[in-house]
């Protein structure tokens, strides 16, 4: 299971996400992208998983191939770059003791962030990815209706996913119709309605 409780999951995240894009644009196998880079297609798909960091030289020859820069490889698939920032005064405990320090800011650079909204005063966040995350509560839609649950895969391909706490069970063939929006990453629950704060 993937873990994404940091910077470093989150970049291996984006760089299975950016080569499943490349390698379709290019209507590509997995099998025929692992010749590319000399793997097998169980090597290559290693890496457009996540369960294994690509190397440097296979970066820099799928970036070859593709005609890109290793930095789309690598980047974030979901900035849009348009920066604006927050700033809140902060205060830490600090040995026990709470202390000013440097402000809390909150950028808005990445546009891959998505908000779910339960009510006014609470708000989950959901870091947009088009692949499942094990173990994860994923945002995703089932035949173009939006659903929040993890997602569970069996052997034969089926699997299940819950609504409203009742497991929902899927064929192979149905699981063709989901399409993944988002991870969970955060929330945000609020004591008071405040206006014009998220």
């Amino acid at each position: 299971m993937q873990n994404l409780n940091t910077n470093e999951a989150f970049n291996k995240l984006f760089i299975s996400e950016n080569l499943k894009k490349l390698r379709l644009s290019y209507n590509l196998s997995t099998t025929e992208v692992g010749k590319i880079i000399n793997k097998t297609r169980q090597g290559y798909l290693n890496y457009e998983n996540g369960s294994r960091e690509i190397g440097i030289y296979d970066l820099i020859t799928l970036s070859g191939y593709y005609n890109v820069s290793i930095d789309v490889i690598v980047g974030n698939p979901f900035t849009l770059r348009n920066e604006k920032l927050l700033a809140f005064r902060t205060f830490e405990f600090i040995e026990n003791e709470l202390k000013e320090v440097m402000p809390i800011t909150i950028t808005t650079i990445n546009d891959d962030v998505i908000c779910v909204k339960y009510n006014e005063l609470s708000l989950h966040f959901f870091w947009k990815t088009n692949t499942n995350q094990k173990g994860h509560e994923m945002l995703f839609e089932y035949y173009n209706k939006p659903y929040i649950s993890k997602v569970f895969y069996n052997s034969t391909g089926g699997g299940h996913f819950y609504i409203n706490k009742e497991p929902f069970y899927f064929n192979k063939a149905q699981a063709e119709s989901f399409v993944f929006k988002g991870v969970f990453m955060s929330e945000l629950n609020k004591i008071t309605d405040i206006p014009h704060f998220f």
